[in-house]
């Protein structure tokens, strides 16, 4: 069948990518300008299904796209030039593949007999991401017989696939031949293979038996990592909370509420002395979600292990991160909860009491210390906490910004976000602004100096608005580096480690035309609170950047764990 458009590459197979990208839902596409990625901006901005968008370092694009997906749940594409523009990609690369985010990689490459030949923009791009992917294709280059059509064709429904119904990154490379700016008005549409993916659910044999294990363990703990909001989820959860031998752990990027739920780990854990360690462990311990925050709780589990753990997700391998995994359960969470909660049958214990008696006992004393405690990143982090827009987005950069947000309470009806895949400061402000973009509430980002500074090129683009709030915490350098145990027993310290530097961010909300205020204590920060959060008149992206105390702040976080005990 031959179709009229308005103007797109004569390259066959590049249309029948955009036409096969479209026919199985992706709506995105993040381009980063280049030469020879031409074809493929000519014909997807032809399509009037897909939304071009571009940003023009590559890094920034990828993490802008993870954000995209994040908050729509289907597939983002991305498409670049040839030569090192695609190792630019590589950290949002590996932050999908390890938070199973479907994203499309599309790389433009040179010929495939000019690579290590001394030609310009010119690497080996093949299978250049292996070991953060799903898969890699490579598409034929000249496409001009029908045997060369049809494999190209199939490549790509398989590629497009795969990245849907296995949920992760998946890369194609296209090699192409000048010329590169040759337009057609016509051509043949692509053939489409269907693929129809079924749900991975219990078998009624397989419920009995592991409810059958499940009520001859009289304590039971439930470890929730990073999961996307699912009401379903969290439903069956509330059930199965009622029982008394059931205890459930989450930390805030679970984004799962109940007041029975322990949202606290590492303020509720730290006040467990050796003598009672005993009562508080599990017989049965059971982790859903993504990575864990909690460095204490992984400690925790790997010294003192439960007699089973099962570990339950539709994708993982035998993930045994606290090197106790005794069953793998292939499904969703919220399958499984709600399958089994009607075979359960509730045990007298005290478990839960214990442990929901001991974060109540901590919330009191962590309300009491942050009460009196002196301006610094935890009282900060209180302020910010007590102020944040009911329905609003929280966004995290990784470092000391996610903890110290793990010792406060989730909030309920705010969604929360991290790139805990990999957990690096890079990309923490693209990723925020790509779910800002697609949003129609407040996304907060709260963030460091380092990884604020790091990611600055996040604001170079042409897509933020007012809903779009940045929280700087600017203390000097690499804080975290003074809480861990180590790097301050060294002499290198405050060079090699925390990377002491006496930047403000005033001159980067400037050059990206942002609204800019700033703080030095506590009253300054809250008279700022108050509106921050409200829409400025130019819609454009708000920042505040706060300024703490770099030498006081570890000294109030470890008085504060101290004051828990």
């Amino acid at each position: 069948m031959v179709e009229i458009y308005l103007v797109r590459s004569d390259k066959i197979l590049v249309n029948h990518l955009v036409d096969l990208c479209a026919a199985k839902g992706v709506r995105h596409i993040v381009f980063s300008p280049g030469s020879r990625n031409a074809p493929l901006i000519v014909s997807f901005n032809d399509h009037k299904d897909i939304e071009c968008l571009v940003v023009a370092d590559e890094r920034c694009a990828g993490f802008f796209a993870i954000g995209i997906a994040q908050e729509i749940k289907m597939p983002v594409a991305i498409c670049c030039t040839s030569g090192t523009a695609a190792l630019n990609y590589a950290p949002a690369i590996a932050e999908a593949f390890y938070q199973r985010i479907p994203l499309l990689i599309i790389t433009a490459d040179r010929p495939v007999e000019w690579v290590n030949q001394g030609d310009g923009q010119t690497i080996a791009q093949r299978n250049v991401f292996q070991n953060y992917i799903l898969d890699s294709y490579e598409l034929p280059q000249e496409s001009l017989h029908q045997d060369e059509l049809w494999s190209g064709g199939r490549i790509i429904n398989e590629a497009i696939d795969r990245c849907i119904d296995q949920i992760g990154p998946v890369h194609i490379n296209f090699p192409l031949r000048e010329n590169l700016y040759g337009v057609t008005d016509t051509y043949t549409k692509p053939k489409i293979i269907q693929s129809v993916k079924t749900k991975q659910q219990l078998s009624s044999e397989q419920i009995e038996s592991i409810a059958t294990g499940w009520n001859t363990a009289s304590k039971k703990l439930i470890l929730c990592g990073q999961l996307a909001s699912d009401e379903s989820l969290n439903n069956a959860l509330n059930v199965i909370a009622e029982d008394e031998s059931v205890v459930i752990l989450t930390e805030t990027t679970s984004n799962l509420w109940n007041p029975k739920f322990v949202g606290c780990i590492d303020r509720t854990i730290a006040t467990f002395t050796d003598e009672e360690l005993s009562g508080f462990m599990p017989d049965l311990l059971i982790t859903i979600g993504g990575a864990i925050i909690s460095k204490r709780i992984k400690s925790l589990f790997r010294k003192t292990q439960p007699n089973q753990h099962w570990h339950i997700s539709e994708h993982d391998g035998h993930l045994d991160t606290y090197q106790s995994l005794t069953k793998r359960i292939t499904c969703s969470p919220s399958h499984f909860f709600h399958a089994i909660k009607s075979k359960i049958k509730p045990i007298q214990s005290g478990f839960s009491t214990l442990w929901n008696g001991r974060n109540l006992l901590t919330e009191e004393k962590h309300h009491e210390y942050i009460s009196n405690a002196e301006f610094s990143d935890l009282s900060v982090f209180h302020s910010i906490m007590d102020y944040l827009p009911d329905n609003s987005n929280l966004h995290m950069s990784n470092s000391t910004t996610v903890r110290y947000v793990q010792l406060f309470n989730p909030i309920r009806g705010i969604n929360y976000f991290a790139n805990r895949g990999t957990s690096g400061i890079d990309g923490s402000t693209s990723t925020a602004a790509g779910v800002s973009y697609q949003s129609n509430k407040i996304n907060t980002l709260v963030t460091g100096d380092m990884s604020f500074f790091y990611d600055s090129n996040a604001f170079w683009n042409n897509y933020l608005e007012g809903n779009f709030k940045v929280i700087l915490i600017n203390n000097g350098g690499g804080g975290i580096f003074r809480i861990i145990p180590g790097p301050d027993e060294t002499d290198q310290l405050e060079e090699f480690f925390e990377t002491k530097q006496g930047m403000t961010a005033k001159y980067v909300a400037k050059q990206y035309n942002l609204n800019y205020y700033h703080a030095s204590n506590k009253k300054e920060l809250e008279d700022i609170l108050v509106s921050f959060f409200t829409t400025e008149d130019n819609n454009r992206p708000s920042l505040l950047e706060v300024f703490t105390p770099r030498l006081a702040n570890d000294s109030v976080l470890k008085n504060y764990f101290e004051a828990l005990k």
